[in-house]
């Protein structure tokens, strides 16, 4: 009797870890809520944020310009914790006439009754709910429950709990934890220079929108930092580059959710002069560059010449106008080597999904492009200032350039591009598309280029006749 009552506890408590759990966190009172769309997580209401996003892929050169805001338009964004399953009920202002679960591949599949959306996640995830087209979206995050066991009164750990604060420049020390709780919206940026061992933790949101462009470092400003985490919070309204880490070694970022990021200018995360860097589980929609690993001219010196040992994965990245995947266009450094992108979903991009821009001196090899989705182009109303762009030259899958000369060049030596990698790349849209690849002269060639498994529409590509090149490209591999 007694072996079997055991047995039984041990049954409840294997029964129990399996049970499905939702958190959700109240916003503050000052917090709009969205006037497109209502949403429950298993019957219990979840706030549903405002964030301002890019209406038009319009752009201006800069200096001193900003986009105005009739540019833009107000989207949708919602988050709570899951561990096991649960049901989303989306309630929509508008009648549903089309309806679209982004990215694609993620095999959701709602159920649509009137104006009410159902659909149920069995995992955390990110995605995009896109009701009679992409405008005024709503974005869904669905953490995972938050493993960090936090105290509020440890003198290394700066909290900021469910509310509204106004906290402006916040500065890191070594070995300090900002902890940002859900429910809780900061609004200022963080920086840390010549430190290690920092978090940056929680559930709520950071946000720049009250901090103007060259008053701040960027939103989360890391120098010369070693050993950083990154997760769980989202970061709204940058005034500039978004994520930063400059001349820095063993950054971690996970489950980061960036929205908001319509101003000229408004990167995702740039990786500059750092080495053993990792992305994961991430979701950026950004109007400029979503993931940018670059070089920058001030950034390089004998202890940051090399760029190193970069991996980004299981990311779904929205791009407005810029590149969702990039290296450069600034390659300020000796080499740029071993870096991954893999398992990354593009719902949108304007200009080209997957490209490397050398500008500078940069070596850039050992590069792999690996199991990448891209779904649909935006292609209404492009223009530079008062130019349309040619709309043929738009949606590329992938470019790979070694630039001449111009804007952005900060160098006196041209580069090379070599060993580069696509291997399960899937386009998956009707607008045609195409890759390109140019070298600069005989010397600085994009050389050894391998692509494998590259479908567009579900059907592979078998010949280079969708591949312009060049003279100073060789050996371009297509299997």
């Amino acid at each position: 009797m007694k072996n079997a009552f055991l047995i039984f506890c041990c049954f409840l408590m294997a029964t129990c870890g399996f049970r499905s759990k939702t958190i959700l966190y109240p916003a503050p009172e000052q917090e709009k809520k969205s006037d497109d769309f209502e949403m429950f997580v298993d019957d219990k209401p979840a706030f549903v944020y405002q964030a301002r996003v890019s209406r038009l892929p319009v752009n201006q050169i800069w200096p001193g310009y900003q986009r105005p805001v009739g540019q833009t338009e107000i989207a949708s964004f919602a988050y709570f914790d899951l561990k096991g399953q649960a049901e989303i009920r989306i309630n929509s202002r508008e009648e549903i006439k089309t309806l679209d679960i982004r990215p694609k591949e993620y095999g959701i599949v709602p159920t649509v009754e009137g104006k009410t959306i159902k659909i149920k996640v069995t995992t955390p995830c990110q995605f995009v709910v896109e009701v009679n087209g992409y405008h005024h979206a709503l974005h869904v995050f669905a953490n995972p429950i938050e493993a960090f066991h936090m105290d509020p009164k440890d003198p290394k750990i700066r909290y900021f709990g469910p509310g509204v604060h106004e906290a402006g420049i916040i500065e890191l020390n070594s070995n300090e934890t900002v902890y940002i709780d859900g429910g809780a919206v900061v609004y200022g940026v963080i920086t840390g220079k010549n430190i290690r061992n920092i978090k940056i933790l929680g559930r709520g949101i950071l946000d720049a929108s009250k901090i103007a462009r060259n008053e701040a470092p960027n939103m989360i400003s890391l120098k010369n930092v070693t050993n950083a985490r990154i997760s769980g919070i989202i970061l709204r309204d940058p005034h500039e580059w978004t994520v930063v880490p400059n001349n820095c070694d063993s950054i971690f970022v996970d489950n980061l959710k960036l929205i908001g990021l319509w101003r000229y200018n408004s990167d995702g995360i740039d990786v500059v002069n750092s080495r053993n860097v990792t992305i994961t589980n991430t979701f950026i929609r950004a109007f400029d560059d979503n993931i940018a690993i670059k070089g920058l001219k001030d950034s390089y010196d004998e202890q940051h010449n090399i760029i190193e040992n970069i991996s980004v994965d299981h990311c779904v990245l929205w791009n407005d106008w810029g590149r969702p995947i990039e290296l450069g266009l600034e390659t300020v450094a000796d080499t740029i080597r071993n870096i991954t992108f893999s398992r990354c979903y593009v719902p949108h991009f304007t200009w080209i999904a997957i490209d490397i821009q050398n500008g500078d001196r940069g070596y850039v090899k050992d590069v792999r492009f690996e199991d990448i989705s891209i779904e649909d182009p935006i292609l209404d109303s492009i223009t530079i200032g008062n130019t349309p762009m040619n709309k043929k030259e738009l949606g590329k899958t992938i470019e790979l350039i070694i630039k001449g000369f111009d804007w952005w060049t900060t160098d006196t030596l041209r580069g090379n591009i070599r060993n580069i990698h696509f291997n399960n790349i899937r386009y998956n849209s009707l607008n045609p598309t195409f890759v390109n690849f140019v070298g600069y002269d005989s010397t600085h060639l994009v050389d050894k280029i391998f692509i494998k498994d590259y479908f567009i529409n579900g059907k592979k590509v078998v010949d280079q006749t969708s591949i312009r090149k060049n003279e100073f490209v060789k050996d371009v591999f297509l299997e």
